[in-house]
């Protein structure tokens, strides 16, 4: 009934078979069962179609997924003669709240959802913690559409929404960069073939992302590595398949079934809410400057709704915070070092754009604290009073004067920070030592023995590296290390697929540093599968490992950040992911991981480095990072 396309079948069709039937995001039968009428998640089931706010997806591994607006709210993971494993809203969305939202139902046994009660209760309170975290209006457009798209007498079926392809059953040269479809549609209607179109969708709300990485042309790309790759595309199809048939078989979908016949190669959809006439324009000139590529992509409109906010510009993924330093950062170079603009390599003329138009954007918010190639080589996004001391530590890192560009030429990354803090600080260990001191009381910091930028000790099996490094001796003659994490624009970084795959591996590094540390109230690394978490975490346990091999006495995971950067630095109405990471931390964990400001930094570097020849590098550091209201 749901069968794919016939086609001529090559070599790679009979390869891809043999593995398909691994790949597919299916339930067994032995769980499906459970959803279905008579089941024990019957009643379950039909709560969460009940509530439009929910989005109850398939995934591989025998695994059901629910979401609200893109949060991924309740996980049951099938165990074959066993009890199933119910895992539910990631702690980081309750922990330390200060508005005092709460999770209190709790839905950790397959018998609490067998509690309609309970069921109602908890995601009640889940769907009010997402929202309250993050909301975005994409995520409201993308469960609105998705739940308004559930028939078969429609033009168009939302089948899945955050599909991703499963790599680990493609071969190593087959698999495609890290990506995800915020949206897999089918169309009802054949076309004059009698085929089916399957659609990647990216939803967009207004027309202010169209360049960048949440862009048109980015979406563009990423799909065709999807359509182009013959195991991907072949997986999708069979990812597709699956999903109408047991969707079907859960009532899902209302209407008659279809019997679809796919079309071989999946297109590309954009779904443009809350827009107005010129928008609508604006993008077709758009898709039509795509050339060829463009032909196929299929762009619906829909009506605003009362819950989404009118559409905002969006200039180059900026944060509020984000833009001042970079404005700031133009400021020093133009005011401070008295330099001309350079030009980012990845800045690129959008399709929307003429040459005009383009130069005046890069050369008034995208390029403006960029350094030319000639001051990136005189190092002059480093603190000039240490250029000799900088180039010293530079060779000896990297063998020669390194040419990367975001170290060298982005005035606005923080690769270039350590080197512009600790350099001049390691001058006067004795200094340094009093400074890691007032930082670190609990620590007993006699005396500091060797220090390193970019140092990856290989204790947790990956390429984890502490920005700066530090070795120091107490007064007993004991090992202390501090693994220091620089930020300064930056957020959160999504999780790799080698990172998830050892996240899942119970003997793994990551694993073990964890359960043997005794630093976690829970020890399970998947708590730490976000964004939010997933550094702070690595870069804590790299250290941690140290002290169960022996190559240390004592570790302390410090992070330093500016104060403005929201993400980490929590206020009265904000918890920031500084405060909840230490929520997941028990008393031993919190003795080991710690963060100071910029500003709390240079406070201490001013007491202790009080001489002559240190205040040219304070005022510095003060006048390039801390006076950003400029």
């Amino acid at each position: 009934m749901y069968g794919l396309a016939n086609s001529a079948r090559t070599v790679v069709d009979v390869i891809i078979d043999k593995v398909r039937i691994y790949m597919a995001r299916r339930l067994s039968s032995e769980h499906l069962s459970k959803y279905l009428e008579g089941g024990i998640y019957h009643d379950f089931l039909l709560y969460v179609k009940s509530d439009k706010e929910l989005a109850f997806e398939i995934r591989v591994k025998d695994e059901v997924m629910i979401y609200c607006q893109k949060n991924l709210i309740l996980k049951i993971s099938h165990r074959k003669h066993t009890s199933d494993n119910i895992t539910m809203l990631s702690p980081r969305y309750y922990i330390n709240r200060k508005d005092g939202l709460t999770l209190n139902a709790q839905l950790s046994e397959p018998t609490d959802l067998q509690d309609m009660a309970k069921v109602k209760q908890y995601f009640e309170e889940a769907k009010d913690l997402c929202k309250k975290y993050k909301s975005h209006d994409e995520f409201i457009v993308q469960q609105r559409y998705k739940s308004e798209h559930n028939s078969f007498s429609g033009k168009y079926l939302a089948i899945d929404m955050e599909w991703a392809p499963d790599q680990a059953k493609i071969p190593v040269e087959y698999r495609v960069e890290k990506t995800k479809v915020d949206l897999l549609i089918v169309s009802n209607v054949p076309d004059e073939e009698g085929k089916h179109d399957v659609y990647l969708a990216e939803v967009k709300c207004g027309l202010g992302a169209v360049d960048g990485k949440s862009g048109i042309e980015d979406h563009v790309r990423m799909s065709q590595g999807i359509i182009n790759n013959v195991y991907v595309r072949q997986a999708l199809l069979q990812d597709v398949t699956s999903i109408i048939k047991q969707k079907t078989q859960l009532h899902l979908f209302v209407g008659t079934p279809i019997r679809y016949h796919f079309s071989e190669r999946p297109k590309i959809m954009f779904i443009l809410a809350n827009s107005s006439e010129y928008d609508k324009l604006s993008f077709d000139r758009i898709i039509n400057n795509l050339g060829e590529v463009g032909h196929d992509i299929m762009v619906e409109y829909i009506e605003s709704s009362k819950e989404i906010q009118p559409a905002k510009a969006h200039y180059g993924g900026d944060s509020e915070y984000r833009r001042s330093c970079r404005q700031h950062q133009a400021w020093f170079r133009e005011n401070i070092l008295k330099l001309e603009m350079g030009r980012n390599h990845s800045t690129r003329q959008g399709a929307n754009e003429t040459k005009e138009e383009f130069e005046h954007r890069r050369t008034t918010e995208t390029d403006i604290a960029i350094l030319t190639p000639a001051d990136a080589a005189r190092l002059m996004n480093f603190v000039p009073e240490y250029h000799e001391e900088i180039r010293k530590a530079l060779c000896e890192d990297r063998g020669k004067i390194p040419t990367d560009f975001g170290l060298m030429a982005n005035m606005l990354r923080s690769e270039h920070v350590p080197w512009n803090i600790f350099v001049p600080m390691m001058t006067d260990l004795t200094v340094a030592a009093n400074c890691f001191s007032d930082i670190l009381p609990h620590r007993d910091i006699k005396t500091i023995r060797k220090w390193k930028i970019e140092y990856a000790p290989n204790t947790i099996q990956d390429k984890t590296a502490f920005d700066v490094y530090v070795e120091y001796e107490t007064s007993r003659e004991e090992a202390g290390v501090i693994g220091i994490e620089v930020k300064y624009t930056e957020e959160g970084y999504s999780v790799g697929n080698k990172e998830f795959a050892m996240m899942q591996d119970s003997s793994s590094a990551y694993s073990v540093t964890t359960r043997n540390s005794e630093c976690f109230v829970n020890n399970d690394p998947l708590q730490f599968n976000n964004p939010d978490f997933i550094q702070l975490w690595r870069n804590h346990i790299l250290g941690l490992a140290m002290l169960q091999q022996g190559k240390a006495d004592y570790f302390d995971s410090l992070t330093l950040y500016p104060s403005g950067n929201v993400h980490f630095h929590s206020s009265d109405s904000h918890i920031g992911v500084i405060e909840a990471y230490k929520g997941l931390l028990t008393d031993k964990g919190k003795d080991t991981f710690h963060s100071i400001t910029y500003e709390d930094l240079f406070k201490i570097l001013s007491e202790h480095y009080n001489k002559r020849r240190f205040l040219p590098w304070l005022k510095y550091l003060e006048t390039r990072y801390i006076n950003t209201s400029r």
